[in-house]
C-alpha cells in the first residue's frame, strides 16, 4: 500500500478533521469525519457528548499511530490485521494504549469488542432493533426475479491469486463477468448502474466474493453483498466458516484453498442444469433465526463501552 509521507499526511488530516469533534485517521477518505458510521452512532446515543474522539485505524502510515491524540482514542479495523502487509500495524497497536479497540476477532486483549465490517457496512448506526430485524428478514429473503446472468466477480485486485482461480474454474461452466479494476470485461455497473452494486447484482445467480485473506472471523462486506443482492455467494475467508451463528452456512457455496473443488463445480453445473434445484438451494434462509438478536447485541455492547467512556 502506498500513502502519503507521514509529514503530508498529518497535515491533510489536520484540515480534514480541524471542523469536527470526531478525528479520524487512517481511515477510509470518501467521508466527511461527522458522516461516518461511528460518529453518527455516538451522535444519536450520546447528543449532548461535545468532546474530542480519535478514531485509528490503518488506512495510512503506519506512523500516524505513533502520534499523541488528545482525547478519547478508539482503535478500529475492518482489515484483516493479522495478515503479512499489516504486522507493523499489528506491533504498533499491541504497544499502544485505546479507550476501546474494536475489529474482527472474536478475542482480544483489553478493552476489546468485537465488531466486524460487515456490521456497519450493511446496518446504519441510528437502527432499532425492530428496524434491524426487518432487514434481517429481507436479507434472509431476497426476491430472486428474473436473473439472466450466470456469475461475478467485482473486486480491485487479487494479491493472493484465489480470485483468478475461482474465475477461472467457473469459466468451464459458463461465462463470468468481472465488473471491477481486476480483470475487467464489462463495464456495465458504471455506464449502466451507476456503480450502484446491490442493484447490479441482482442481474446474476452466484456472485464470487472471497475476502482478501484468510483468518477466523475475519469477515467483512462482500458475502453479505452477495447475500443482500439475492446472489448465491461463491465464498472463501474466516476458515469457511464466516459468523456461522448469523449466515445460514448450508446457503453459502465454499470454495477450498487446499482441494481441486471438482465436487463444488460438479455441485454449480447440476443447479445450472436444474432450474428447480437452483431456485431450491437459493431459496434457502440466508441468515439463521437468531442473527437480528445478535446483531442488536453488537449496538448494545457497543453503546455500553462508549458510555463508560463518555
Amino acid at each position: 500500500m502506498k500513502f502519503l509521507s507521514p509529514q503530508r499526511e498529518y497535515w491533510r488530516l489536520w484540515k480534514y478533521n480541524r471542523h469536527s469533534q470526531f478525528k479520524y485517521y487512517n481511515f477510509w477518505r470518501d467521508e466527511q469525519p461527522e458522516e461516518m458510521w461511528f460518529s453518527r452512532f455516538i451522535t444519536h446515543h450520546f447528543p449532548n457528548y461535545k468532546l474530542r474522539i480519535n478514531f485509528i485505524s490503518v488506512l495510512g502510515p503506519v506512523e500516524m499511530m505513533e502520534y499523541h491524540h488528545r482525547g478519547i482514542n478508539i482503535f478500529y479495523t475492518g482489515e484483516n490485521i493479522h495478515a503479512r502487509r499489516f504486522k507493523p500495524y499489528l506491533d504498533q497497536y499491541k504497544m499502544q494504549s485505546y479507550n476501546l479497540s474494536l475489529g474482527f476477532d472474536y478475542e482480544g486483549e483489553g478493552n476489546y469488542m468485537r465488531l466486524p465490517l460487515w456490521v456497519i457496512w450493511h446496518f446504519p448506526p441510528e437502527a432499532t432493533q425492530e428496524q434491524i430485524d426487518k432487514m434481517c428478514q429481507e436479507m434472509s429473503h431476497p426476491s430472486l426475479g428474473d436473473r439472466p446472468r450466470f456469475c461475478v466477480l467485482v473486486c480491485s485486485h487479487d494479491q493472493s491469486g484465489l480470485r483468478k482461480e475461482i474465475m477461472d474454474a467457473l469459466e468451464t461452466v459458463g461465462h463470468v463477468d468481472s465488473a471491477g479494476r481486476y480483470c475487467q470485461n464489462t463495464d456495465s455497473l458504471h455506464t449502466e448502474f451507476d456503480n450502484d452494486k446491490p442493484r447490479f447484482l441482482q442481474q446474476y445467480r452466484y456472485n464470487i466474493c472471497p475476502e482478501n485473506s484468510n483468518h477466523k472471523g475475519y469477515v467483512t462486506e462482500k458475502i453479505f453483498d452477495a447475500i443482500k443482492s439475492g446472489c448465491v455467494p461463491i465464498y472463501n475467508g474466516s476458515d469457511n466458516t464466516p459468523d456461522p451463528d448469523i449466515i445460514n452456512q448450508e446457503a453459502v457455496l465454499f470454495w477450498s484453498s487446499k482441494s481441486d473443488n471438482l465436487q463444488l463445480i460438479s455441485q454449480i453445473c447440476k443447479l445450472e442444469s436444474d432450474s428447480n434445484a437452483y431456485r431450491h438451494f437459493a431459496n434457502q434462509a440466508r441468515l439463521t433465526p437468531q442473527a437480528p438478536d445478535i446483531i442488536w447485541q453488537y449496538y448494545t455492547l457497543l453503546h455500553e463501552k462508549l458510555k463508560e467512556l463518555l
